[in-house]
Parts: C-alpha cells; structure tokens; sequence
C-alpha cells in the first residue's frame, strides 16, 4: 500500500506550531457603544462603532470600512483593515493640544499608507485639576479629624493637613506638577505628623495619577497625597 504524505505550505506549518488556537476576542465597541480617536496637524477624526469604521480628515477624505476584530497586545488594541489600521496603546494620557481634555489612550493611524498619530477613547477635562479637593490620605495614613484639603486656583495651591495652612505656586508639565515655594502659618498643633510628612511631598514635583473615579494621587520618593474632588 502507497502512503499518502500531505504538505501544509510553511506559512501555515508555522502558524500552526507556533500560536496557540485562542476564541476570537470580542471588539472593545459593541453595538450601540462606539471609539473615537482623533488629531491635529491636520484635523482628522476616526470612530468605531462595532460594526464601522470611519476616518474623516479637514480635506474632506471619508474612508469607511467594516471593522475587523481587535489584536489585543500587550499595551493595547490593533485593528488591521484593508485601507484603515489603529494601533492604540492603553494607560498614556494624552491631550489633543487644542484645549483643555486629556485622552486615555494615545492611537497610531494609518489610511492608505499615510500615517497620523493622536489621542483616543473618553476625554476628561484637564481642569478638573482646578477647584477644591479632600485630602483622603497623606504617606498612607488616612485623613482624620481637623482640616484636611487642597486647592488649585490659577497659577497658585493651597493646602491644608490638620492645622496650619499651606500656599505656593506651582505649574503642569505634562504628567507632573511642579511646586514653587511653599509657605506655611506657624501654629504649633497637638500632631503635626501629617502636616510634616505632606510638606515634605510638597518640596519637589509630584506625579499626578486619576483613578477612574476621578480621585487624585500625588507622589514622589517622599510619599504621596491622596485626594478626592468636592463637588
């Protein structure tokens, strides 16, 4: 009896020994539900919306597409289409530069080979920095008892952690906000160990993080300050 030898082409030798067979994951956009992502230099706007995708740019340019399912990586999402491909990378706040909201995600896009980067998913606004904050907690330890806030009004903060009250300039760049001079009333106070441990964070630029729920962390190598917004 002849054995019959079947060969697969090596492209498809080497998919089968070398990626595991995964369930097609779902796309981040469901029916109903949509993506945005859009930028400057020039203006371009691209939305997905389960089904869609549609780029649009201020030449007038429209390219629609049926939008394929997700590659989801280790940073982020990748949608490979025939004219349209969108890389997005998770976790990078990201400003369009025209006016005050920062993006979740920062996006790559390409349209028929030409490529424009931007920003994508819900914005939040970058001045909901400005106003009245809580102080949740202070190097760890819960806020308690006595007068614990922040402010940021224009170009100046003030703080508060128990007792005296804290005042000095401070500006933003990019993910870091960058105090001035801190000055401080002397009142002597009962336990002042919040005040001292939040001065100390408060003498050198802090990194700023939101939680999805909008609370604020402020920290560097001498702790971090922990704050809610007040409506």
């Amino acid at each position: 009896m002849k054995r019959l030898a079947f060969l697969l082409p090596l492209a498809a030798l080497a998919a089968c020994t070398t990626v595991p067979p995964q369930p097609a994951p779902p796309p981040p956009a469901e029916s109903g539900s949509s993506y945005r992502a859009l930028g400057t230099e020039p203006f371009w706007n691209l939305k997905l919306d389960g089904r869609e995708m549609v780029f649009t740019n201020v030449d007038g340019q429209r390219v629609a597409e049926p939008q394929p399912r997700a590659i989801h990586g280790f940073a982020g999402d990748i949608y490979q289409g025939r004219r349209i491909n969108l890389n997005i990378v998770h976790g990078q706040r990201c400003s369009d530069g025209m006016s005050d909201r920062v993006f979740p995600d920062r996006v790559q896009v390409s349209v028929d080979g030409r490529r424009y980067e931007g920003c994508g998913g819900e914005p939040r606004e970058v001045a909901t920095l400005t106003g009245d904050w809580t102080v949740l907690a202070v190097a760890g330890r819960p806020a308690s008892g006595g007068q614990y806030r922040m402010g940021f009004s224009g170009d100046r903060l003030t703080a508060q952690f128990g007792c005296n009250r804290m005042s000095g300039p401070y500006r933003v760049e990019g993910e870091r906000l960058v105090p001035g001079a801190i000055v401080a009333t002397r009142m002597a106070c009962p336990d002042m160990s919040a005040e001292n441990a939040a001065g100390r964070i408060l003498g050198q630029p802090m990194r700023m993080a939101w939680s999805a729920s909008g609370a604020l962390t402020l920290a560097n190598e001498a702790g971090e300050i922990r704050l809610g917004k007040l409506r």
